[in-house]
């Protein structure tokens, strides 16, 4: 419970150049109580309250505490050289409140004008008050009860969901135009769809539908109704994000719009509607909206006049009388934070030159400073604290203790120090306070705390070598996932009970114990940011760039490592990995790694953390992103889209399943021929890359030993030279490729096996077409790399070269269409796992060469090369030599399919076990 014994309550506006005095609904309570905090954005914090009055009324409400971060002060101050007005300005603050007013009245007098029912509402204000613990101004409204807009695809039941968004979005745009035609242009801002989080600034609440009897027939109800209430009206940044409303500003006279309202048309929109309110017989209303509407322009012209805002109609400034009531808010605010004396205001309005220095000295950074010196100079209660602080050692002391004491304080209070850790010397304090200015709450607890140090490493021992631990601890986060979302209404009860279910089964231990451990590598988060950034500054300032690669790959590294441990330790019971490896290399993205693994044990529990960790990187890009967004909403609708397509044509997962759950005596044989089923369609990834090394290192290492050994005879650049023999090796096995490419496309008669074909033939010829020299770059040789040209004697010009490139894509491409349109079944192709997977490594290669040619090592670049063009004639002559069975196989799997609905399962297995055996 606060106390509000030093708040500043507000009842009358100032009348200032003949505006007429309005006095606001409510005061300020006499005592606050935090329940919790609701959110923090860019220029405000919302706390759920409980207010208090003497007189015993209780209520609560929602604090907007505009108390912004540094970034958003500057972008203010750059934009109008002023501080934050909702900080600081009591007109501004004002503004805030009879603005909610002002919508709210106009939008129920358009309905009621229209004889409709309005379907948004706006949280109303209660109170405006000056917290001066925080030196920000408080402008509370009623509390809302409401939810964001549900995204499609957290619905279950897809096609009957309702597409809240879209409707929400529909909402906006008719708000927006009806706000910009009542002269609120700002107020239109903060509805407006072009803002992508403005989506965020609206709850929706829904209302049962009415319950309809019928004489002669069984009752019931109408659809729910969804309402709408705009809980946040106030901005944080110009409104520079939609050229509509920069457009507008520029045309009222100022370069950067912020809640701007166009008085002419306000005034005007407002007399037509109390017109038409009076004839309706809505005195009242047309009564109370015309007294807004006067105190909103009357505030809001305070408020902008009282900013020097060189780019909002400048020459305002050459009016005495703006002069004058700039000076007086200067006052004002002065007086409000206590740097100035009742005393010296009077000599600050009469002297210009006081005012002027005064003025000054608020400009010396950091702010604190300033406001130090200007209370030095103008509270005369502060000077004689400052003379007593110099002249007196109990003063001395007695302030030390007293700052000490809130220090230590406020550390408690962000969990950094216990009451039993805290600092007792003065060497102890300095030491706590560098700690919190150069580490985060939790690293500065673990540095100062025993107790938590001794928790937190046998937790860390615990992620690291306790397989129960580790699983736990995936456990407790997929709970914390899934409440989450239930209290975004996102996830039902039911649904979560399910997810429980299937996510605590023994079949996902495995994955839970990898995402576990995933987990515990955040803990090298504090550790690699530094790294990075010190990485890219070398690297940017002229280092190598491997200071900036470095750092990055830590953490995939570790993450692989990791999935290798999972495998290693899992491999009795022939858990798959393969997935979690690929993505767990990904800088950004690997965290979601056992994410995917677990796509093939239960598709369920991986769609649901795929959609949760796409709403979480959408909420944490700046400026666009966050809660309830349309970012947000856009990523999951783009990661559903990509979900279905993996689901369609992801192979069936019931083998996992079964190969992760605990062997029985009973076997099931459909089960059984599934698996070697799935076995077999995979490409044989460790043959092609054991044969690909095997031949890559004979004949590459034969050439290193060559060159070793007859270094004194042989040209400098005779093995990594232009034509050299490393390129010259590159060269053949494409060549080689491209022939073996050729025999497959005649041997196999499946398109999809054609179309794999032709993309090695494509590939090959392209570059075959990029490893031949051009022969404008023969005069830029050395001696022993003219000589080796001259005695291979080939090279082409540069636009042969491209040329034979364009026209292998063009030859892919047509493939790619024809197969597409002639052969709907094999359209899959593309997005399966049977064309995906071995490009992988085939790029990784080049990769790894574009990172080695860019650090100069020209022989691991060339032999990487080596190893790639290896893979791809690896494939080529298993195609050829394995031609004749696919063939049989897909013939006898066709005879299945067709006698499937007739033939009996057992007569179904065993033509599958034929073509199996055949295959194998």
């Amino acid at each position: 419970m606060t106390r509000l014994s030093n708040t500043c309550q507000f009842g009358e506006i100032s009348e200032d150049a003949g505006v007429v005095s309005h006095r606001c609904v409510s005061d300020a309570p006499d005592n606050v109580r935090l329940i919790r905090t609701l959110g923090h954005g860019r220029a405000a914090t919302a706390e759920l309250v409980e207010a208090s009055w003497d007189d015993g009324r209780s209520q609560c409400f929602v604090e907007k505490v505009f108390a912004p971060g540094l970034l958003t002060r500057c972008i203010y101050r750059l934009a109008f050289a002023a501080p934050f007005a909702y900080q600081s300005n009591q007109h501004a603050i004002l503004a805030c409140f009879y603005r909610r007013r002002v919508v709210s009245r106009m939008l129920e007098a358009s309905a009621t004008c229209d004889e409709r029912e309005s379907s948004v509402d706006v949280a109303l204000p209660a109170y405006v008050r000056y917290d001066r613990n925080r030196d920000a101004y408080v402008l509370a409204a009623s509390f809302v009860e409401g939810r964001g807009p549900i995204p499609t695809c957290a619905n279950s039941n897809l096609v009957a969901a309702e597409n809240e968004m879209a409707g929400l979005v529909a909402e906006m745009r008719r708000v927006e135009r009806q706000l910009i035609d009542f002269g609120l242009v700002g107020s239109g801002w903060q509805v407006s769809p072009g803002a992508m989080v403005s989506t965020a600034n609206l709850l929706l609440s829904e209302h049962p539908g009415l319950r309809v009897v019928h004489s002669d027939g069984p009752e019931a109800d109408s659809p729910r109704s969804l309402r709408h209430t705009i809980i946040d009206l106030e901005s944080g940044i110009p409104a520079i994000l939609v050229w509509r409303y920069l457009w507008q500003s520029w045309r009222r006279g100022a370069v950067f719009p912020f809640d701007d309202l166009d008085s002419r048309k306000l005034r005007a929109s407002c007399a037509e509607l109390c017109d038409r309110l009076v004839l309706r017989g809505e005195r009242d209303l047309a009564a109370e909206l015309s007294a807004d509407v006067e105190a909103l322009v009357a505030v809001d012209e305070q408020w902008k006049a009282g900013e020097i805002a060189p780019t909002r109609r400048p020459w305002t400034w050459l009016s005495a009388q703006r002069r004058a009531h700039y000076r007086r808010t200067c006052i004002d605010r002065w007086q409000q934070q206590r740097v100035v004396d009742p005393e010296n205001a009077s000599g600050l309005e009469t002297s210009f030159w006081f005012f002027a220095l005064m003025w000054m000295l608020g400009l010396c950074p950091p702010s604190v400073l300033g406001r130090w010196l200007q209370s030095c100079l103008a509270n005369q209660s502060h000077q004689e604290r400052v003379r007593r602080f110099a002249t007196e050692s109990r003063v001395r002391s007695a302030f030390w203790t007293k700052y000490r004491r809130r220090q230590v304080k406020a550390l408690c209070e962000q969990q950094r120090c216990s009451r039993r850790t805290r600092p007792t010397s003065s060497l102890g304090f300095i030491g706590h306070r560098l700690l919190r200015y150069s580490t985060t709450a939790g690293v500065h607890r673990y540095l100062v705390d025993p107790s938590r140090r001794a928790r937190r490493n046998c937790q860390i021992r615990a992620l690291l070598f306790r397989g129960s631990y580790q699983i736990a601890v995936g456990r407790k986060a997929f709970r914390a996932t899934t409440r989450r979302w239930q209290s975004r209404k996102w996830l039902t009860e039911e649904e979560a009970k399910s997810l429980h279910s299937q996510f605590s089964g023994p079949q996902l231990a495995v994955y839970s114990r990898g995402l576990g451990m995933h987990l515990a590598i955040k803990f090298l988060y504090p550790l690699i940011t530094p790294l990075k950034v010190g990485g890219i500054a070398m690297a940017l300032t002229g280092g190598s760039v491997w200071f900036a690669v470095l750092p990055i790959m830590i953490l995939p590294a570790a993450r692989t490592l990791v999935t290798l441990f999972s495998l290693l330790a899992n491999r009795s019971h022939d858990v798959p990995h393969r997935h979690a490896l690929c993505v767990g290399a990904i800088p950004v993205v690997g965290s979601a790694a056992f994410i995917v693994q677990m796509w093939t044990a239960n598709p369920a529990v991986s769609r649901f953390l795929l959609r949760d960790f796409a709403s979480r990187f959408a909420r944490k890009i700046p400026i666009y992103g966050g809660p309830d967004s349309r970012t947000e909403h856009a990523v999951l609708a783009i990661g559903e889209r990509l979900l279905r397509l993996v689901a369609q044509f992801h192979p069936t997962s019931n083998e996992v399943s079964a190969s992760m759950a605990m062997k029985n005596d009973s076997d099931d044989v459909q089960t059984s021929l599934v698996k070697e089923q799935s076995r077999w369609m995979r490409w044989p990834y460790q043959k092609v890359i054991r044969d690909s090394l095997l031949v890559t290192g004979v004949g590459c290492g034969g050439l290193w030993a060559t060159n070793y050994l007859l270094s004194d005879s042989l040209p400098e650049q005779w093995l990594t030279g232009e034509n050299g023999a490393l390129e010259s090796a590159q060269l053949m096995v494409l060549i080689c490729t491209a022939i073996a490419g050729c025999l497959a496309l005649l041997r196999v008669k499946s398109s999809s096996w054609q179309s794999i074909a032709v993309a090695l033939v494509c590939v090959a010829v392209a570059g075959a077409a990029r490893e031949v020299p051009s022969a404008v770059s023969q005069a830029s040789l050395s001696d022993g790399a003219h000589q080796t040209a001259d005695s291979v004697g080939f090279a082409i010009s540069a636009t042969w070269k491209h040329g034979v490139i364009a026209v292998a894509v063009c030859i892919w491409l047509s493939r790619v269409a024809y197969a597409w349109l002639k052969f709907p079944e094999d359209r899959k192709l593309w997005f399966s796992p049977t064309f995906v997977w071995p490009a992988i490594p085939f790029a990784a290669c080049f990769v790894l060469a574009e990172l080695f040619e860019r650090s100069k090592w020209v022989t691991a670049e060339e032999t990487v090369e080596v190893f790639g063009y290896t893979m791809m004639m690896t494939v080529a002559i298993w195609m050829i030599r394995n031609a004749d069975t696919l063939q049989n196989w897909l013939s006898e799997e066709a005879v299945c399919e067709a006698l499937s609905p007739v033939v009996p399962t057992l007569r179904e297995t065993e033509c599958l076990d034929e073509g199996m055996k055949r295959a194998a």
